[in-house]
């Protein structure tokens, strides 16, 4: 049998063996669920709306409601405004949270803990313009002649350096790219230790010993991760569905007039590239780990270093969202341990080059290579050790020796 059919088998096996899994399934679900309501959640806050509810009472100018409407547009302000019949009724919304303020007899403004900038300055350009209506009403002019009077200057902009236009579709990507980051880094980690845990589990079941006896080491490790690593990219083309799904049907108002599904499909495919490098990169670590260890008791002290060496990227992400990528995060990519995680974090918000990708890409491609040579002389010198922990160093010397079966 050729080690490329020896691997084929293998990874068919691992791939349906843990389809089956109760625990798969439902944890499957369970996160495509999750991302769904959480994508909803940010949704309701972040579109919170910002209206602020004013009012009037008393015996007001004629037309003020119009003229603080008219204030409120002229600074970009949005406003909902509240008649009241009686300076009581007025006070006593303010005092029970209806409205933020209220102007009592056109020129008093009444607020629990005083007026903010913004609502002082509607209330001060309204009443000035409904008492200046009053004034040339009483002088004789006609509607023309006051409309004609109170009508706004209009004011031209010029900017001497023209600020650059923002990208289409840039708080998009930025949703985007933070579901992906998240989404990678805790299918890399799952993933990878479920690569570990099953190498373990054939050592402590003796079914190592069989195995190895029609199958070379190498094609047993490649065929473990590519199987579990199929999986592995089932469950992140569900889960990059679901926030697809999310992010259509989510209500954001920020997002109105944009192409989210298309963001969202640049984003799963990314998402999906990046997951095949990181997957693969960090399995065989994982792979390369789990050798050495017989018991799924000791599995925490060996998977504790993949995932040390994940955080620092998904920490430079979380802190560069608001400011966006900077000089350390377009570094920082170029790790191949961090690439993974940062590199689709850039591409989606349009900041890396086609030139730095190709880059990556074949820094990530060269390191796994590395692996694969280090994770099968590894294996192959610690896979019939059981007992005690197997430190790499004689794994690695022992793998370099010819593997006799009886």
């Amino acid at each position: 049998m050729t080690p490329t059919n020896q691997v084929w088998i293998i990874a068919r096996r691992e791939f349906t063996e843990r389809s089956k899994s109760r625990v798969f399934r439902g944890v499957l679900v369970g996160l495509s669920l999750l991302i769904i309501v959480g994508i909803f959640g940010v949704s309701l806050l972040v579109g919170r709306s910002d209206t602020t509810s004013l009012g009037v009472g008393g015996d007001s100018p004629t037309g003020l409601v119009d003229d603080i409407e008219a204030a409120a547009e002229a600074i970009g302000a949005d406003v909902v405004v509240i008649e009241y019949p009686t300076v009581d009724s007025a006070t006593q919304a303010v005092e029970s949270g209806d409205v933020q303020a209220v102007l009592v007899d056109g020129h008093t403004i009444v607020s629990m803990s005083g007026p903010s900038g913004t609502v002082a300055s509607i209330f001060s350009s309204a009443a000035h313009v409904a008492v200046r209506r009053q004034v040339a009403s009483d002088l004789g002019f006609t509607e023309a002649d006051v409309d004609s009077l109170l009508a706004p200057v209009q004011i031209d902009v010029v900017q001497l350096e023209p600020e650059e236009p923002e990208e289409p579709n840039q708080e998009a990507r930025g949703v985007a790219s933070f579901i992906s980051a998240l989404v990678l880094l805790t299918t890399i980690m799952m993933f990878g230790q479920f690569v570990a845990m099953g190498i373990v589990e054939e050592k402590q079941n003796r079914i190592v010993e069989v195995i190895l006896s029609r199958a070379k080491a190498s094609s047993l490790v490649i065929g473990k991760v590519l199987g579990i690593g199929a999986l592995g990219l089932v469950q992140v083309g569900v889960l990059g569905l679901a926030a697809v799904i999310g992010l259509m049907l989510a209500p954001l108002p920020e997002l109105d007039g944009l192409d989210i599904a298309s963001v969202g499909l640049t984003a799963v495919f990314w998402l999906i590239f990046w997951f095949v490098l990181g997957y693969l990169l960090y399995s065989f670590m994982y792979a390369t780990a789990g050798a050495t260890i017989s018991r799924q008791e000791d599995m925490q002290s060996v998977a504790f270093i993949p995932a040390v060496s994940i955080m620092p990227a998904y920490l430079i992400m979380v802190f560069s969202i608001e400011s966006g990528p900077g000089p350390l995060v377009r570094i920082a990519s170029f790790v191949p341990l961090w690439s993974p995680i940062l590199m689709p974090f850039r591409i989606n918000l349009g900041d890396a080059p086609l030139w730095e990708v190709a880059v990556a890409v074949l820094l990530v491609i060269l390191s796994i290579a590395a692996l694969v040579r280090v994770g099968s002389r590894v294996y192959r010198g610690a896979a019939l050790r059981t007992g005690a922990r197997v430190s790499l160093l004689d794994a690695w010397r022992s793998g370099g020796k010819t593997l006799v079966t009886k």
